[in-house]
């Protein structure tokens, strides 16, 4: 049903009758512009529309494979065997209603391991192998292919997603499924938003009458079926009168080709939220989104271009708005929340940050600071090192501790790098960068993981400690239960300001 025929009055009425309809096992909610299930709100928002964003199809029908799924939650990969005998470490069973051939474990490392698509629990839709191509094959048929042929092997599978569309096993499916009181709650709470968010009137309304209510609201969480308007609206609130400019996206995108930093952007792309369907291969239409924004900023703002790390921010903004949506607001985030200064030449406001941290660090978590200048001082061969004695000597190689783990996490807002967070800490990170105006919120959830995992990290030492810090995002199990930790500590805009020399006030063109 393309909920577009709607008129804006009849939207509310309706959208609530299907909750209720449904039931609370397959809810829906409401978007401005299409009605998404709760648990794959994300899943298919490559081929639907979601807050403004283009339909795939001209129809609005989701297209799909022969065997009834979405072609939007189908993955392929290509398997290279040397030979017959080469193992390529995946094993298969059945679904519970003996309808589907599933993986049911990947080996530890193997040729399989490598594709963050093939995870347990993933139907196997079809086998392109040597002997030809097979539709949904038995299970000993599957088992039979897979063991004697050899060359390139394409699997095509839909794996399972959680219900921001990022690739998870069963495990991880079951643990992310909403229970019915969770859905209850959020239903509720998505009734209270739909108020606040109704019209531009009443944003505005509610966001001058209760400042402080709604900031309280903000983290707690946005709901994802109105996320988009709320960063929109947040992003317009903080960026000065006339910023976005209507058209300006399109004449940018024309001028894509005089670009430096496109060698940079078409490398960085594909490593950008792998695990997400949007993302998830090349040439796809989250890829190309993803890649002509990008390319879009670095027109918009010569001076600063293209550095690696901007990708994670944009992407998570492409999630929930459309494509020249994302634009304005990430040319917000990076001019008006103080991210600019992360990727100038120089890094100059990621130096500050360094000093930011080792500060703050020291002053909620004292001895795990001095465990981590010790260790990593002896690993690096750093006799005697005193980081605040160094600051105060102008010395730089004070900086090495500190951007051996935190790096990504300024960089890349947690999300990026080798060990990322898990998908459900974008949004809300994104959150409160756009509320607060800075990323505050980084620091404080990092030191709250932190002083959670003290007692073991204060176990490790030399290059076991350091890698067990590259791994600090991946300790969130509770995003709710971090980040309430995270905001406990207080950390605010104060702790963490940048004088005007870390930040250029220049650099975007006037186009």
């Amino acid at each position: 049903w393309d909920s577009r025929t709607l008129t804006h009055k009849e939207r509310p009425r309706v959208f609530c009758r299907l909750k209720f309809a449904l039931g609370f096992t397959d809810v829906v909610l409401c978007t401005k512009d299409c009605i998404l299930r709760l648990d794959h709100a994300y899943s298919v928002s490559c081929m639907n529309d979601l807050n403004g964003r283009a339909a795939a199809t001209s129809d609005s029908v989701m297209p799909t494979l022969d065997s009834g799924l979405p072609r939007a939650e189908a993955c392929t990969v290509c398997i290279k065997k040397s030979d017959a005998s080469t193992k390529i470490g995946i094993e298969l069973g059945m679904s519970s209603d003996d309808r589907w051939v599933i993986i049911s474990a990947i080996q530890q490392p193997s040729l399989a391991s490598q594709f963050p698509e093939l995870k347990p629990g993933a139907k196997l839709l079809e086998i392109d192998a040597g002997s030809g191509v097979h539709v949904r094959p038995s299970h000993a048929q599957a088992c039979e292919i897979i063991k004697t042929s050899a060359g390139d092997m394409h699997l095509t599978v839909a794996p399972l997603v959680d219900r921001y569309g990022f690739i998870v096993d069963f495990e991880e499916f079951q643990e992310r499924q909403a229970s019915r009181q969770q859905v209850r709650q959020e239903n509720d709470e998505l009734r209270k938003w739909e108020k606040r968010v109704g019209s531009v009137r009443a944003w505005r309304r509610y966001s001058a009458k209760k400042p402080e209510k709604l900031r309280a609201r903000i983290r707690q969480g946005v709901p994802d079926a109105v996320r988009g308007f709320v960063w929109k609206a947040i992003a317009a609130a903080r960026a000065p009168s006339h910023f976005r400019q209507d058209g300006l996206y399109t004449g940018l995108g024309l001028r894509e080709e005089a670009i430096s930093d496109r060698a940079q952007i078409d490398k960085d792309v594909p490593r950008t939220m792998t695990g997400h369907v949007f993302f998830r291969a090349k040439h796809t239409r989250g890829q190309e989104s993803l890649s002509r924004l990008l390319r879009a900023y670095a027109a918009y703002n010569p001076r600063l271009g293209y550095t690696q790390g901007m990708a994670s921010y944009a992407a998570v903004l492409l999630l929930y708005m459309s494509e020249e949506d994302a634009f304005w607001v990430f040319a917000t985030v990076m001019e008006h929340c103080d991210l600019r200064g992360l990727f100038q030449e120089g890094f100059p406001l990621l130096y500050h940050y360094y000093d930011c941290w080792e500060a703050l660090l020291r002053k909620h978590a004292p001895k795990l600071a001095s465990h981590i200048h010790k260790q990593l001082g002896d690993f690096l061969s750093l006799d005697n090192f005193d980081y605040a004695q160094m600051q105060k000597e102008g010395n730089q190689e004070r900086f090495v501790i500190p951007a051996m783990y935190v790096t990504p996490w300024f960089q890349a807002m947690l999300v990026g790098g080798d060990k990322p967070a898990p998908s459900v800490v974008a949004p809300r990170l994104m959150d409160n960068i756009l509320l607060d105006g800075n990323i505050s919120v980084i620091f404080s959830l990092c030191i709250a993981l932190m002083k959670g995992d003290e007692k073991e990290l204060r176990k490790q030492h030399g290059d076991k400690l350091a890698e067990a810090l590259k791994t600090i995002p991946q300790k969130i199990v509770d995003v709710d239960e971090s980040l309430a930790r995270a905001y406990e500590l207080g950390i605010k805009e104060k702790h963490i300001f940048a004088p005007a020399s870390t930040i250029d006030p220049e650099g975007v063109e006037n186009i």
